[in-house]
């Protein structure tokens, strides 16, 4: 009789975890087959070619007139925020004009491409350009299963050279090849969520860029040449991934610069070239203690070398300050 009882134990529990399979799958048939209905009814699923040209507006005409001295006072800089998410995506410079261009293809039923013009009450404008799904996110997870579609969006945009600009950009679940080598920028914020990406300036910026600001989560980011923004503050901020930042290029004679640099989760290397004087503070955080890990660095003897004044702070990873 026992042995009876235990069968019949065991028979309902195998018939109770049997249903709960097949509750399952048939939960993730049912939902499968609701998500790709849903897919199909936001409209052409084939990727299509775009080629856009995005109007920027010009600066007032206040904005260029003479100052109380006689001097020519500077352009107001327009605020372009690009949005960008779920793609490939490449920026780079341009020829000078007053249009940026967007090119590249993509599914106009599943992602959508907006832009959007706007001037506050103290006259300062802004470019808005978002990339974005159209679909809910539990609508792609369970639509991608099975379909082996890879044919994701890809872009391409043009930032034109000789007009001034605050760039704020945000990439997220994707990848992306920046290059701002050229251009004419104050402020710079950029914020990299889940995925790969890499900014770089390949040749100098037309003037000093104000402050560069970084944030990266979930994903790389490495930074290239950041000598060639020749950025009077960088603040750059990382966790649960991986930073690598190149401080090489054509930074002014003569110039002092404040960069900061905070990473949690993670790795961050800095590179530092062997053309400036650096002064370095470089601490890491592990179970609640602090410890001075600042390397010794050889200091460029010419007295016109810029001086860089270098704060790193890591917690949770690794943080090191490596010299060229």
């Amino acid at each position: 009789m026992a042995r009876s009882g235990w069968k019949t134990a065991g028979l309902i529990a195998g018939a109770g975890c049997l249903s709960i399979i097949a509750i399952i799958i048939g939960g993730g048939i049912i939902a499968t087959m609701y998500a790709r209905a849903t897919m199909r009814s936001l409209g052409d699923p084939n990727p299509q070619s775009v080629e856009r040209r995005i109007a920027l507006s010009p600066p007032p005409a206040e904005a260029n007139a003479p100052g109380a001295k006689g001097e020519a006072s500077r352009t107001a800089p327009l605020h372009v925020r690009l949005e960008l998410q779920e793609g490939t995506f490449t920026i780079q410079p341009g020829q000078p004009g007053t249009e940026l261009q967007v090119q590249g293809r993509f599914a106009p039923g599943l992602f959508e491409l907006t832009e959007s013009h706007s001037t506050d009450p103290t006259g300062a404008r802004e470019a808005r350009v978002r990339f974005h799904s159209k679909a809910p996110a539990w609508a792609r997870f369970f639509a991608g299963i099975g379909n082996g579609n890879e044919d994701g969006p890809e872009l391409t945009i043009t930032i034109p050279r000789g007009t001034p600009i605050d760039l704020t950009l945000e990439v997220s679940v994707g990848r992306s090849q920046i290059d701002l080598g050229g251009l004419t920028l104050g402020d710079v914020n950029v914020t990299a969520t889940m995925g790969e990406h890499r900014l770089d300036f390949r040749e100098p910026v037309v003037e000093n860029v104000r402050e560069l600001r970084f944030s990266n989560s979930m994903g790389n980011l490495s930074l290239e040449h950041i000598g060639n923004a020749r950025p009077e503050t960088i603040n750059a901020t990382g966790s649960m991934g991986n930073v690598t930042a190149d401080l090489a290029g054509a930074w002014s004679p003569g110039s002092e610069s404040n960069l900061r640099f905070d990473q949690s989760m993670g790795d961050l290397t800095v590179r530092v070239p062997s053309n400036v004087r650096v002064n370095a503070d470089v601490r890491s955080s592990q179970g609640g203690e602090s410890t001075n890990r600042t390397p010794t660095l050889k200091q460029s003897d010419d007295p016109k070398a810029p001086t860089l004044r270098l704060h790193v702070t890591s917690s949770m990873g690794n943080a090191r300050v490596i010299q060229d």
